[in-house]
């Protein structure tokens, strides 16, 4: 629901500000989480079911909302700095991820079921005064285009830009459902070491994205694509590692892999927001209207959770009839066929890009180059 609620934030920015939004968003999480708090109390676990799984679907068109909103408004208060500003709203997502579960079970242990919700509930309502602070940007355009928002939902060149990044957080979450029994089989520890595990994932993540984000400012952004599609098939055959390497699993190697790649994979997806600009722009005569700004957001914030689901599912359906080792490994020989559509990706929008810029006057070359 949060990916494709993400569709829709696009819309809502035209027909408000962000502010509005969020202020709106913050009140109905937290009033969702106080919901929660009296579940306890329902003695029917087919009512309790239901419950928690509509309040879940609720909770999950929220944050659709939220990280397009956040995703927007950065990009167009540093609007020189794409991806860096990309790279920390992905650090801060992946801490979110990485901590929530952690003061969850602090907080169940401490106060209960209740406390477990009234606790992020006031803290979601208690943002809002956060977000007053927040400088003003204009994400309403004077004149809603609707074929702006067409442009982008059905030029290719975009739309495969943004495949690129959903298959990258495929490799993120593939293994994450069948992880801990294979670290049980293959290495004897138990589900505590699988989460320290996956922790040093995230914490890879969450240090070396902002640093990235501002090397790909930096430099061209086609080449951290590239670099991180060559390393990425090959890195996945050693999460297991693939059985045919006839190498052991270990430790050291499944750390040191999740590590590199909680490194990779936000290299493969960071520079693609800017990317997305960039490709409009020189396909529509150097110019971006607040339309299609909004709108490219909307696609790219929906191609996190897309990722997301389509590796969780995936390997749950995979897990039924191949070991971890085997299904991870493979993953890796079919990514490489996305490494080299990526590499050729580049190449000819480069190469498309150089073509525009001789056609476009100064005024007009796009920014984002």
């Amino acid at each position: 629901s949060s990916g494709i609620n993400a569709e829709y934030g696009a819309a809502l920015m035209e027909r408000f500000s962000f502010r509005p939004i969020m202020i709106t968003v913050s009140l109905g999480l937290g009033a969702i989480f106080i919901a929660n708090c009296f579940f306890n109390r329902i003695l029917s676990n087919a009512v309790y079911i239901a419950m928690s799984s509509i309040f879940r679907i609720f909770a999950g068109v929220f944050t659709g909302f939220v990280s397009v909103t956040s995703f927007g408004v950065l990009t167009k208060l540093v609007p020189t700095r794409i991806a860096f500003v990309t790279a920390l709203a992905e650090a801060a997502l992946n801490g979110a991820q990485a901590f929530g579960p952690y003061l969850g079970g602090v907080l169940y242990e401490q106060g209960g079921f209740s406390l477990a919700f009234w606790v992020p509930g006031l803290v979601m309502i208690g943002c809002v005064l956060l977000e007053l602070t927040v400088p003003y940007v204009n994400t309403v355009p004077e004149q809603t285009d609707e074929n702006d928002a067409k442009k982008v939902y059905t030029d290719p060149w975009l739309m495969l830009a943004a495949w690129h990044c959903a298959a990258c957080q495929v490799l993120l979450y593939f293994h994450l459902p069948t992880m801990a029994p294979f670290v049980e089989r293959a290495l004897g520890e138990d589900i505590v070491w699988t989460g320290i595990a996956l922790l040093v994932n995230t914490s890879t993540i969450i240090i070396s994205a902002p640093p990235l984000g501002w090397l790909i400012d930096r430099f061209n952004p086609y080449f951290f694509v590239i670099l991180s599609a060559l390393i990425l098939p090959f890195l996945y055959m050693f999460i297991g590692p693939l059985p045919f390497f006839g190498i052991a699993s270990s430790k050291l190697q499944l750390l040191l892999v999740l590590a590199l790649l909680g490194f990779f994979v936000p290299m493969g997806c960071t520079p693609i927001l800017l990317i997305m600009f960039e490709v409009y722009k020189f396909r529509n005569g150097g110019k971006i209207s607040i339309s299609a700004s909004n709108t490219i957001v909307s696609v790219y914030c929906s191609c996190f959770p897309l990722g997301a689901v389509l590796g969780s599912f995936s390997a749950g359906i995979v897990s039924l009839y191949a070991p971890f080792e085997l299904s991870t490994g493979v993953l890796g020989i079919i990514f490489i066929l996305q490494s080299i559509f990526a590499i050729v990706y580049c190449w000819r929008v480069v190469k498309m890009r150089d073509a525009m810029k001789l056609k476009l006057s100064p005024e007009q070359t796009p920014l984002l180059s």
